[in-house]
């Protein structure tokens, strides 16, 4: 039986999404608004909420074309002319950065394995990974900016200053790891004359931050296509920013 959304469930929706039905309806209804179908041309052979259906499995199971073509009952090349144009829109919801200058934001890197070896090498998960750098709000771990991919043999403090340092807004509070010494942007742990850190109550506190950030990367991998990403090109930096905003649109329609 052919796979579309007026036939999936509330339950097959989740089990296959993770998101629920309103959160995809308003996700249908942006993604429209931003790019609706025009009206010369051939026809799709597959509905819009079908096509936003297949984008969203896609990154959530990371199954070939061959095995999204089948679900669907379509051709590979159907599969690849729907992602392709649908990709990059997804990614562009995630939106600015907010401008409250109040609010806490924690930075964290996380390695991301992609079988495509332009932008990649060999970094400590033994795997040809890309860097990609996350910052998060603590208080409703929301994601605020994304950094693009480098090389997962870069450490974190040089993807930040080559990606985000360079794009993101300043930000009085904007909180690291220890990996993130030396960045004048970045609050980092307090550290003693020998160089270690000082393990006080403020360490605590960047300890708690630590864990919202790992968290929050831990989520947005429950998408498939961050653990094994095969696509070719800025596909890796079109999937975490659609995931992101994926991760986004769960916290504001929850």
């Amino acid at each position: 039986m052919r796979l579309t959304l007026a036939r999936c469930t509330s339950v097959e929706l989740r089990a296959w999404t993770g998101l629920t039905g309103p959160q995809m309806q308003h996700l249908v209804e942006q993604l429209w608004e931003r790019r609706p179908d025009a009206d010369h041309g051939r026809n799709w052979a597959l509905a819009f909420p079908d096509r936003v259906l297949l984008l969203v499995l896609a990154y959530r199971t990371n199954l070939t074309r061959q095995q999204l073509a089948s679900l669907f009952e379509t051709t590979d090349s159907t599969v690849h002319r729907v992602i392709s144009p649908l990709a990059p829109l997804l990614g562009e919801l995630l939106g600015p950065p907010p401008g409250d200058r109040r609010e806490l934001w924690v930075v964290d890197g996380t390695l991301i394995p992609v079988h495509d070896h332009t932008h990649t090498a060999k970094s400590k998960n033994y795997r040809h990974s890309v860097n990609v750098q996350v910052v998060c709000r603590a208080q409703d771990r929301r994601i605020v900016a994304l950094g693009d991919a480098w090389p997962g043999n870069r450490n974190d403090i040089v993807v930040f200053r080559e990606t985000l340092g360079r794009t993101l807004p300043a930000h009085p509070r904007l909180a690291g790891d220890g990996g993130y010494r030396g960045c004048a942007h970045i609050r980092t742990p307090r550290r003693g004359p020998d160089g270690r850190i000082i393990k006080d109550r403020t360490y605590k506190r960047f300890r708690k931050w630590r864990a919202v950030a790992e968290h929050i990367i831990a989520r947005l991998k429950d998408h498939q296509i961050l653990r094994q990403c095969r696509r070719r090109g800025d596909a890796i930096n079109h999937a975490v920013a659609g995931v992101a905003a994926l991760h986004n649109l769960k916290i504001d329609i929850s």
